[in-house]
């Protein structure tokens, strides 16, 4: 897989839906074992 820069991270982030960032969000918290509150 090929490796994002943070700048295209940021800009992959910009075109998500208020859905699929929320959907993002709890992905990490379940892969990394973290809470974002």
């Amino acid at each position: 897989m090929a490796k994002l820069t943070t700048a295209e991270f940021i800009e992959a982030i910009k075109e998500l839906s208020v859905l699929e960032l929320n959907d993002l969000v709890k992905a990490c918290e379940e892969e990394f074992g973290v809470s974002a509150a």
